[in-house]
């Protein structure tokens, strides 16, 4: 997969919005498009999303190669004073059936192409079981209490009281790793929840907490999951969508997984409606 830059896996969660050239996707109006927030904060568009930029576009069936064929004006992207606000977006062109329901965009080069892509794409369904409780339930305290601070004390029995849920669960690929097992968490602590992606191995959890932020109140049963390493070598990325029409707007998440824990590098949002929070 000559030409896929690498280093766009490891983008970090407080990195601004396209870092690595990375972008979420959604189909308004029957156009695929990117929307081009940069020019918010900068005044001027982002040089990737100008006619005759390319993508590597990965949805929920596959991934192939787009151009932005074109500009256009759209709402939902983003919002101030609680009212959306006009923007361009990038309108994408390229093979939708070998895609799916697209999610994010890869910036790739000129003459990139996927001739000789070693890349390894998977569905991921929910394997949540009861066995998955009985080993990760204990450890998944275990965890809390190390996360959880409270300036009168007292985090012990903070995390022995929280109310803790798996929501999904499915087996990957990750190298170094015999048997790994991603998971989304659920935590009410203390009057809060908290939303986690995280990585485990054998009863044992890996890193720290990929936050899954839960403002635009899509449940985790609302979303779907794929898995996409572009090399094939073990280090793939896990994707999180909207797939059907939710209640206050399309999601775009985006995980690298590595055998040292999970890393968010993407979470975005659409919605007309302006929700604050998010």
């Amino acid at each position: 997969m000559a030409g896929l830059p690498q280093a766009a896996f490891a983008a970090s969660q407080s990195e601004s919005y396209g870092a690595k050239g990375i972008f979420p996707v959604y189909e308004v109006s029957g156009q695929w498009v990117i929307y081009d927030k940069k020019s918010l904060a900068q005044g001027r568009q982002d040089s990737r999303l100008k006619p005759g930029g390319r993508f590597l576009v990965v949805g929920s069936a596959g991934a192939s190669v787009f151009s932005v064929e074109s500009s256009t004006a759209g709402w939902g992207g983003a919002c101030k004073g609680n009212k959306p606000l006009k923007l361009k977006a990038a309108v994408l062109e390229g093979p939708r059936r070998e895609v799916g329901a697209p999610v994010i965009a890869i910036s790739v080069p000129p003459r990139f192409n996927l001739k000789k892509s070693q890349a390894r794409f998977r569905t991921l369904s929910n394997q949540v079981s009861e066995d998955t409780y009985r080993s990760l339930l204990g450890p998944l305290k275990a965890l809390l209490r190390s996360e959880i601070s409270s300036p009168a004390g007292g985090e012990e029995s903070i995390a022995e009281t929280a109310a803790v849920k798996i929501d999904f669960g499915a087996r990957v690929s990750v190298a170094g790793l015999p048997d790994p097992f991603v998971i989304v968490e659920g935590a009410q602590v203390a009057g809060t929840y908290r939303r986690c992606l995280r990585l485990s191995e054998g009863g044992r959890l890996l890193g720290a907490c990929a936050p899954m932020r839960h403002e635009l109140m899509t449940e985790t049963s609302r979303l779907e999951f794929v898995s996409y390493d572009p090399s094939g070598q073990g280090k793939p990325f896990i994707l999180a969508y909207t797939s059907a029409e939710p209640l206050w707007g399309h999601e775009r998440w985006g995980f690298a997984l590595r055998k040292s824990g999970p890393k968010l590098f993407l979470d975005d949002s659409m919605d007309i409606r302006c929700r604050e929070g998010f």
